[in-house]
């Protein structure tokens, strides 16, 4: 065959793809409260070789395995995870963390909510060993207010992030309970974001606090924000390891700033059905994404780009903090997801506590 006589077969193929499964558009952040994704040359980002996927007006077009095409339909007019993208970071109020039964018994019984310095065996974590590194080595507002969120505001605390089922499932190896703890902020509560080479700090509206104002109230930093890229070559090693990582995470340990927090509720319950519901849509949109082999290893350069991706893998991938192969876009483990958050439905009396009363 000629290619020259035929010019449009391939012309034809790309152009049902990206109606079918959506073509990603991206907004360049407008200022350093937004994360990024990674984008291609025309806007879009990929995953494994694969669109972000999205929604279209009629069915989806992909290759199979044997190269054959396949039709599925990909016509959904809602993208699931849209309101659970974690992308600006300032806004968020609410923040869930599983727990162990040991830490729930002491919890009910009195126990403060911020009551470890480090896990047992674990240390305090590469956040705050990054952060007090950071502190150490240099001497401007930044390194001070490093030293003393991770000497001070921060000595004790629990990590957490804004979607329950983004994280219970950890990392192969590394589990952290069955119970989900909800936590929520303080409308004037501030978020500091550390990517291990620079601290900043915003406020609930997304707009940058200046240095020395923070530095002056650090009371109001009510979380830290850390990204943790992988460095080339090295897979994910866990968020207590200290050699190159890519994970995500929120860390939780100033009591002033917590509104209150809570167990067993019938909120926390109708969260993780929310949940469950949203992962069986997008389970029925996986024919959307193609192959997804290379996921694990692509979703943090995705996260580590100039620009946040829109369509259905960008928000699937942008509501996670830990890329790990556990969390592979496949039937079986959205299966296993799904069954995980089913089988840790809240249990026992529900407890409600504000901080202070």
């Amino acid at each position: 065959m000629d290619p020259r006589r035929y010019p449009s077969i391939a012309t034809a193929v790309a152009a049902l793809l990206a109606q079918a499964c959506g073509t990603t558009t991206a907004n360049k952040p407008s200022d350093g409260a937004h994360l990024a994704g990674a984008t291609g040359s025309d806007g879009g980002t990929s995953s494994g070789g694969t669109s972000s996927g999205g929604t279209g007006s009629g069915g989806t077009l992909y290759l199979g395995e044997s190269g054959s095409i396949n039709l599925g339909d990909c016509s959904a007019s809602e993208l699931p995870f849209a309101d659970q993208v974690v992308n600006d970071i300032g806004e968020q109020r609410v923040f869930y963390t599983w727990t162990t039964d040991e830490q729930v018994d002491e919890l009910r019984a009195g126990t403060e909510l911020f009551s470890r310095t480090e896990r047992p065996g674990e240390g305090r974590g590469l956040l705050f060993n990054s952060l007090a590194e950071y502190g150490a080595a240099g001497a401007s507002d930044e390194a001070t207010l490093a030293s003393t969120l991770a000497n001070e505001t921060f000595a004790k605390a629990r990590f957490g992030w804004p979607n329950p089922w983004a994280t219970v499932l950890g990392l192969p190896g590394e589990t952290y309970g069955n119970q989900l703890l909800k936590i929520e902020l303080a409308a004037e509560a501030w978020i500091a974001y550390f990517d291990g080479s620079s601290l900043r700090v915003f406020d609930t509206n997304n707009e940058l606090v200046p240095i020395e104002s923070a530095l002056a109230t650090p009371q109001r930093i009510g979380a830290i924000f850390h990204v943790s890229a992988a460095e080339g070559g090295n897979a994910y090693c866990g968020t207590f390891a200290m050699n190159g990582v890519g994970f995500r995470e929120f860390a939780l340990g100033n009591i002033a700033m917590v509104a209150r927090w809570s167990l067993a509720t019938d909120d926390i319950a109708e969260r993780l059905q929310s949940d469950i519901a949203e992962l069986h849509a997008f389970e029925a949109q996986l024919v959307c994404l193609g192959d997804t082999s290379r996921w694990s290893n692509d979703v943090g350069c995705v996260w580590s780009g100039d620009y946040f991706p829109s369509g259905m893998l960008a928000n699937y991938d942008f509501a996670l903090g830990l890329p790990s192969e556990l969390y592979r876009p496949s039937a079986s483990n959205l299966e296993a997801l799904i069954a995980t958050l089913e089988a840790s439905m809240p249990t026992g009396e529900p407890l409600v506590v504000t901080p202070g009363e």
